[in-house]
């Protein structure tokens, strides 16, 4: 009898034991899942926006889902598409393309998934939706800080070239309109250059070599990020002819800032990918809860200098 009820106790021990232990999983938190979306992951301030983006989220215990967009608007697409699929619990995308951005709000309010814009703000009519915001900077003021400077080192007079970025990208569109915005209110300065070469540091070479083959007189360049920057730097060097040419650029990356230190760029603009990126993480989780987010969570440019790059050093 007591052998019995020896073994009915041990049953018993154990059935709780396992209940337990199914509650336990039954009641564990759901982890949050975001889908990610940038414009090409081998892109250095891209990277470390992402960078950001992902310690951001492991410290608040969210799982990312990163998918590289490669530079193609329409595998963005289907990137999104895939993340709808997969029923993630927000959406945050480094946009390709400014004109793809209503279909994508479309899509992810139709999924009733919140969506964040991380870097690039969309125009207002593709921030339409109760959970759609943007975390980014205004593209418009990194331009204008650019021409500012330009405008000053050349005081008033000169030929300037602009690098764009990739065509239709929010970053191209904005900070080219407020390089020529301010750039109009010197008469003496004068645009006769412009081209894309797509926020990249070889595609930079390749036009401005040929921009120096015409024969054209440029007394300055402004590119639209630091990688073209830089590229422009490299080729008037070669040439002999940088002491000639101011160079700009934006996102103070690591290398731009290196290239302030040894004197060999004149200036860039300070964009905060961090504070996107972290920035982005949290809208996201406020979207989930339900909590109001602004449609615009603006960070701010900063312009760098040979006088205060330091305190952008990383």
């Amino acid at each position: 009898m007591k052998k019995v009820l020896g073994v009915l106790v041990l049953l018993l021990v154990a059935g709780s034991l396992l209940f337990a232990g199914g509650s336990k999983e039954t009641g564990a938190a759901k982890k949050i899942r975001l889908g990610v979306t940038i414009e090409d992951f081998n892109d250095v301030f891209m990277r470390y926006l992402l960078d950001q983006l992902k310690d951001e989220a492991t410290k608040v215990g969210a799982e990312v889902i990163a998918m590289d967009g490669k530079r193609d608007p329409n595998e963005q697409i289907k990137q999104v598409e895939n993340f709808i699929t997969q029923k993630v619990d927000a959406i945050l995308i480094h946009v390709i393309d400014q004109t793809i951005a209503p279909r994508i709000t479309k899509l992810c309010n139709d999924a009733k998934i919140p969506l964040v814009y991380v870097n690039r703000k969309p125009n207002d009519d593709a921030l339409q939706g109760a959970k759609v915001v943007a975390v980014a900077s205004p593209e418009e003021v990194a331009g204008k800080l650019q021409a500012d400077f330009v405008a000053k080192k050349l005081n008033g007079k000169g030929n300037v070239a602009i690098l764009l970025g990739s065509l239709g990208s929010a970053p191209q569109i904005g900070r080219t309109k407020g390089t020529k915005d301010e750039l109009a209110k010197y008469p003496g300065i004068k645009v006769i250059r412009e081209q894309t070469a797509n926020f990249q540091r070889p595609e930079a070479v390749a036009v401005v070599e040929n921009w120096l083959a015409s024969g054209d007189k440029i007394d300055a360049i402004i590119a639209n990020n630091d990688e073209m920057a830089i590229g422009a730097v490299l080729v008037l060097e070669e040439k002999k002819m940088k002491n000639k040419v101011v160079v700009t650029g934006v996102d103070a990356t690591s290398d731009a800032l290196k290239f302030i230190e040894e004197g060999r760029l004149d200036m860039t603009v300070f964009q905060n990918g961090g504070a996107q990126g972290r920035g982005g993480v949290q809208a996201a989780l406020k979207l989930i809860k339900g909590e109001q987010v602004p449609k615009f969570v603006e960070i701010p440019f900063e312009p760098v200098t040979k006088e205060n790059y330091t305190k952008y050093k990383k």
